[in-house]
């Protein structure tokens, strides 16, 4: 029998391929999760920013979508003059402004666009006129409201009377109408971008205890109407109140005795945007001169 001939030793080699967890160690979902990380922050962005507009800007964002010239219309043209300076709280939009919390001098430049604040203004005291003449309630204290315009903004005060104090004698406690009082005037300012200052005020009668005085009661008073106004069924923003004072007895009503009960009154003033401009300039550090330095090279040596 022949001798068979020898085959060559074929040898098989198993590759197997990775797959499953393997899979997960490649670079593709980190690019769909940055994409989905961008997205979420974008949303979050947008409710946050819708949140933050007033009903005015809503409208006029809901009429941007329904009829791309819709800013061409009366409707859009009077949200886009009295309320098209930024979606942000204040209306200030996002450029840094003279005190750094955004927005531009726009009033302070323009003649023209202070004008058009004093009419947001004007229109603001007659709504706040209007309220309390519909307003059962607050129909009883009309004559204790008076608004006027003064160097810094609209003015607008809320006095005592003698049957009808807004605060317990002698001390800060609000009366139940005087907190209904300045509610319904918070809803109203708190429409406005312009910041507002509290003051609060008393008569010339002064205490017997020589610990608290008027100071301290005006201050405390006017500060009481800050924590209603700003409080959640208030109306004012936060950050709104700019400045809260205690003027004591110092500024008595025009015409009127020290000790009349109508001294007694908050003080609530819509500052003008020239005014905040001013009043931020005033207050921003002045550099101070340079020293002479007697070792300076200028001064002359005498030495011979």
């Amino acid at each position: 029998m022949a001798e068979q001939q020898q085959q060559p030793e074929v040898k098989v080699k198993f590759v197997k391929k990775k797959g499953g967890h393997g899979a997960a160690h490649g670079g593709a979902w980190k690019v769909a999760y940055a994409d989905l990380v961008t997205a979420m922050m974008a949303f979050f962005l947008l409710m946050w920013l819708l949140s933050s507009a007033n009903a005015n800007t809503k409208a006029g964002i809901a009429g941007m979508f329904q009829d791309a010239n819709f800013f061409n219309t009366e409707r859009g043209k009077e949200i886009l003059a009295n309320h098209g300076k930024g979606i942000l709280p204040g209306g200030r939009g996002m450029a840094p402004g003279p005190d750094g919390d955004g927005g531009t001098d726009t009033a302070a430049e323009s003649p023209g666009a202070a004008q058009e604040e004093r009419k947001v203004m004007e229109a603001t005291a007659e709504a706040i006129e209007k309220a309390f003449q519909q307003d059962e309630l607050l129909q009883a204290f009309q004559d204790q409201i008076t608004m006027d315009f003064t160097d810094e903004g609209l003015r607008v005060q809320i006095q005592d009377k003698a049957a009808q104090v807004l605060f317990d004698s002698g001390s800060a406690t609000l009366k139940s109408y005087t907190m209904s009082i300045l509610k319904e005037i918070a809803k109203e300012l708190g429409k406005l971008p312009n910041r507002v200052v509290i003051g609060g005020h008393t008569d010339a009668a002064q205490y017997s205890n020589k610990t608290y005085t008027n100071w301290e009661l005006s201050a405390e008073r006017a500060n009481a109407a800050r924590r209603v106004m700003e409080g959640a069924a208030g109306g004012l923003r936060p950050g709104q109140v700019r400045r809260v004072t205690g003027y004591a007895d110092t500024i008595p009503l025009e015409g009127k005795d020290p000790k009349d009960p109508q001294n007694r009154r908050i003080s609530i003033v819509v500052i003008s945007a020239a005014t905040e401009a001013a009043e931020s300039k005033h207050q921003k550090a002045q550099p101070r001169g340079k020293e002479k330095n007697p070792s300076s090279a200028e001064e002359k040596d005498d030495r011979p």
